[in-house]
């Protein structure tokens, strides 16, 4: 079973590599982007070799050291593997991809009579009624015969106010519907309240129809999303649901919280769609009513619902196409702490997703599903859990940074010149791996992917632990859904005129509140570390009678020295240091973002609001115009370290 994506025309960033990852002309651009997603396997392929190789030397030559403070080691290589496991899993994804077809022509050249009635049910749960009132006019304003669909509003909330907005809108919109249910202990949040959704369209005038569509409150579709998706959907018999990207127009410049989701979207996602394993995104996607009746209707097992209702699909034979093309525009978290339950919610619903489906590889559920798709399953699953190592190798990292011996223990200098060779190669293959990677989304959105899973590892791996493992009478918590877009920001972090003053309010909100203390103690005894180490090099090294600064230039036993106490690729103290800076640079210079109506416009023929075309793009991590690009400049700094290092173990 194969599941395809169609390609994107958006344009492409401007890069700190220009020469490099320049693309041209549309078509060009276009070309560039299959053409980079087809490399992509091969170059994750070449990163499991490399892992792989260079653990087992790594392994087999500590072992064989004898060496005081050999723990030192141990535990720096423990740090070393906890850090790469990210990274390994989502090579195996994108390797899953080898022998796909990364790119289908589209299904909307195909001329088709075929009207069907749709449902579109957009849920609610506490949002901003303005927002709530956009996403509910564009998709009554969707390109689509207006006898054909009707807008459903699902107000978990209960909101007095919205149920009025939409009465009043019904007045020039007769196919907008509202419904609030009444909850029970176990109402199951979202999919609960689309599954009440669902049967209560049974009670209006006229059949349920045969299609369903699903927006978030917070996400204006394009009039066209309707017409864009059906041809998909009604291409093969198969094909259960037809799955857009999220885009957004409210990504603070920069984005320092990586939101904008680039990567996965435009990366990661088609590429789980040529291996036959293409997942829905929660939001504008539309769907086959029967085949969600032969699931049940939408899981209630998992806080990811869509991951959930995808699988639960594969194991009924269903396919799905991910349809790579900006079809809605919708908003980010506003807050530091909204962005942090979203990402931890995510990865909870990836282990309930793995534990619903018996782990993919056990039990009748799993019958129909490929090879790949339960290796997807299976691997999402497991990054999921993996911040749980992160965050532990995270620690084990900085002890070893503290404590005194060196890192890197060998035997002969052959040995660790070998060891060298290994993880420079590795790193550099990394490196070739974003730079195909940023002739799709950029340069910038291509390194900073792993600075952002450092960084938020420690919320998820608590999170996960106090949901799934500890006891109540431990600390653990029931899991439950949180609207993203209803989480209270009381210090209003991104509103440049209402903001909270930095003292005393914003700096103990994020440090208590938002725990950013975790990050500061780490940076503080990461800063320790390096120095203490720097310092002990020099000082062990004077006492060579023949120390001098051209001992330092030249002399092999300082550089030997060196790079196994304090620069041995991919150099993770630096790059972890880094990591810890971004929540408190956030918490001291949060971004402004303006106000929600501003980064829209009025179309009054639709009588709908949609946003600019400079808001569409916010979500483009790029660098401005004037500024230097220091991220860019950092990463491709250290790269050249160590290529440099490569080619030195090759004198």
């Amino acid at each position: 079973m194969l599941l395809y994506y169609k390609p994107s025309q958006k344009r492409f960033e401007r890069s700190f590599l220009p020469s490099v990852l320049s693309t041209g002309n549309a078509q060009g651009r276009d070309l560039a982007r299959r053409s980079s997603l087809d490399l992509l396997p091969f170059n994750a392929l070449i990163t499991i070799i490399l892992i792989s190789t260079y653990t087992y030397y790594r392994i087999t030559t500590l072992r064989a050291v004898q060496c005081p403070a050999k723990w030192v080691s141990w535990t720096y290589l423990f740090a070393e593997l906890g850090l790469f496991i990210p990274g390994f899993l989502m090579s195996i994804i994108r390797m899953l991809a080898l022998g796909g077809r990364t790119h289908k022509p589209s299904s909307r050249d195909q001329q088709t009579k075929d009207t069907p009635n749709i449902d579109i049910f957009i849920p609610c749960c506490g949002e901003a009624l303005d927002v709530i009132k956009t996403t509910i006019e564009g998709a009554c304003a969707s390109e689509y015969p207006p006898d054909k669909f009707r807008v459903i509003v699902l107000d978990d909330g209960r909101s007095k106010e919205l149920a009025d907005l939409v009465s009043n809108m019904r007045a020039t919109r007769t196919n907008l519907f509202y419904h609030s249910r009444q909850k029970t202990k176990n109402h199951h949040y979202k999919a609960g309240n689309l599954n009440d959704g669902i049967e209560w369209v049974k009670t209006l005038p006229g059949q349920p129809a045969p299609f369903i569509a699903v927006l978030d409150a917070d996400m204006i579709p394009e009039p066209h999303w309707l017409q864009t998706l059906l041809p998909e959907i009604l291409s093969d018999p198969k094909i259960a649901m037809a799955c857009p990207p999220q885009n957004f127009y409210d990504v603070p410049d920069k984005d320092p919280l990586l939101q904008s989701l680039e990567l996965q979207y435009r990366v990661t996602n088609p590429l789980r769609g040529a291996s036959g394993a293409a997942y829905c995104g929660g939001s504008g996607f539309l769907l086959r009513r029967e085949a969600l009746e032969e699931v049940g209707g939408f899981p209630t097992v998992s806080l990811t619902e869509d991951n959930c209702l995808s699988n639960f699909l594969f194991k009924k034979g269903r396919q799905g196409v991910y349809v790579d093309e900006p079809l809605q525009y919708g908003r980010v978290p506003e807050s530091y702490a909204a962005n942090v339950v979203q990402q931890t919610r995510w990865k909870i619903g990836d282990v309930q997703t793995a534990l619903a489906m018996r782990c993919y590889f056990w039990g009748d559920d799993c019958r129909n599903l490929s090879f790949c798709q339960r290796l997807n399953g299976l691997l999402y699953a497991l990054m999921a859990l993996s911040n749980i190592t992160t965050t532990i190798s995270l620690l084990a990292l900085v002890t070893s940074f503290v404590a005194s011996g060196p890192l890197i223990a060998y035997s002969t200098r052959s040995e660790m010149l070998h060891l060298l060779r290994l993880i420079c190669a590795l790193v550099l293959n990394t490196w070739l791996g974003d730079i195909i990677t940023a002739r799709i989304i950029g340069y910038a959105a291509a390194i900073r992917e792993g600075s952002m899973m450092l960084w938020i590892a420690p919320y998820v791996a608590i999170g996960l632990v106090r949901a799934l493992i500890l006891p109540t009478w431990l600390g653990g918590s029931s899991v439950g859904f949180t609207s993203s877009g209803s989480v209270a920001d009381d210090i209003k972090e991104r509103d440049a005129n209402h903001r909270a003053p930095f003292w005393p309010k914003r700096i103990r909100h994020f440090l208590l509140h938002c725990h950013i203390w975790m990050h500061l103690t780490f940076y503080l005894l990461m800063l320790y570390g390096l120095s203490h180490r720097i310092w002990t090099v020099i000082n062990i090294l004077s006492q060579e009678p023949s120390f001098s600064p051209s001992f330092i230039l030249r002399s092999p036993e300082f550089i030997d020295t060196l790079i196994v106490n304090v620069g041995w690729p991919p150099i993770l103290a630096y790059g972890a240091t880094m990591s810890a800076l971004v929540p408190i640079l956030y918490a001291c210079w949060p971004p402004s973002v303006p106000n929600h109506a501003k980064l829209l416009q009025r179309d009054t023929v639709r009588q709908a609001s949609y946003p600019t075309r400079r808001a569409k793009q916010s979500g483009e991590v790029s660098d401005d115009k004037g500024t230097f690009p220091f991220p860019e400049a950092k990463h491709t700094a250290s790269m050249l370290y160590v290529a440099y290092l490569f080619a030195w173990t090759m004198m």
